[in-house]
């Protein structure tokens, strides 16, 4: 059963798959995976930790995804700016898979409800060099627990990035998901499985008087082959009933472009902020023969009025389904009144 945007060929061969996941409204409409967006956005922190920024400070943040099959779930963060000490951020993704029933061979429920959540709780820090150089850190302790199948543990993200504000360059490189499991899962095989690295770069530019910011991802550079072995899709049926066999180029351009995503955000006055993109790996992975569909695209609104930024972002699924996730964005310092002195 698909509960959750997933890579099939390498997310099977992973366990604690959910850190893939998106964690708010502004990564979903980019692709699911972006690592150059830099500025006030305290769920980026999730994505790249080279991100924090002291932009951020006294942002908190809660994002959730609303998905068929009442699976549920999202990312709960805060950031705090501590000066030439850095920037440092801390929060919570997790995911619950819904209403799960336990049946026997014939069909008959047993249980109504089997209890499946899994969780990540994070925290990071990163520190600048100079202007425009910054590098991070973020520290994850992760458990999952699916119906006394109980595994639990740790990994870090290191990231880099140049953030050259007067010619709107970004450019970032992330090492995400190191570390593996510290116990199997309970009652299971008993052997430790991987956990999802991914090895990220991505660059983004906005050109000057122009209200644009387009974003280039690149993901799983660990990896080059993370199509879907599939015998039958190798192959093509000529007008002769031949077999056709699929051109090495036609393959290598496959693999290549799973790897992309292309992304852009119009900002509108820095008030109203829309997001689009492109992810060639969903498309291949969710597009069926049998039906149009536009699979792989993106599309999200975020509103920003004082204190508040609201976002939502949509998905195209497998099966006329959307994913949708929302998140609201406050920044807690905004609220607080300054002290004035008294004669």
């Amino acid at each position: 059963m698909l509960i959750v945007p997933s890579y099939s060929q390498i997310g099977g061969a992973t366990t604690f798959n959910f850190l893939r996941l998106s964690q708010s409204w502004r990564t979903s409409a980019l692709g699911d995976i972006n690592i150059t967006t830099i500025d006030y956005d305290p769920t980026t922190q999730l994505s790249n930790p080279a991100s924090l920024n002291p932009l951020m400070s006294r942002q908190a943040s809660f994002s959730t995804a609303i998905y068929p099959g009442d699976v549920n779930y999202g990312n709960a963060c805060y950031v705090q700016d501590f000066g030439t000490k850095g920037t440092y951020g801390m929060g919570v993704q997790y995911i619950n898979y819904g209403d799960i029933p336990q049946t026997d061979e014939s069909g008959n429920i047993l249980r109504s409800n089997l209890p499946c959540n899994e969780v990540n709780i994070y925290g990071g820090g990163s520190y600048r060099f100079g202007k425009i150089f910054a590098a991070g850190l973020n520290a994850k302790f992760i458990g999952s627990w699916l119906d006394g199948y109980n595994s639990y543990g740790l990994a870090a993200d290191l990231g880099v990035s140049v953030n050259d504000t007067s010619h709107g360059i970004v450019a970032s490189i992330v090492a995400k998901n190191i570390g593996g499991q510290l116990t199997p899962y309970k009652f299971g095989s008993g052997q430790r499985e991987s956990i999802p690295f991914d090895m990220q770069a991505g660059f983004s530019v906005k050109f000057r008087g122009f209200p644009v910011r387009f974003h280039l991802t690149f993901h799983d550079l660990q990896r080059w082959d993370i199509r879907y072995s599939d015998p039958a899709a190798a192959v093509q049926n000529s007008l002769l009933g031949d077999t056709v066999t699929t051109s090495k180029s036609a393959a290598a351009a496959d693999e290549f472009f799973r790897h992309v995503i292309i992304g852009a955000e119009l900002s509108i006055k820095k008030v109203v902020f829309i997001d689009f993109s492109y992810n060639d790996e969903q498309r291949q992975e969710y597009v069926q023969a049998t039906r149009r569909s536009i699979a792989g695209f993106a599309v999200g609104i975020g509103v920003h009025v004082k204190q508040i930024t609201v976002g939502v972002a949509l998905t195209p699924m497998p099966l006329k389904s959307t994913l949708a996730m929302f998140t609201l964005t406050v920044n807690t310092g905004g609220f607080i009144r300054k002290k004035t002195k008294t004669s």
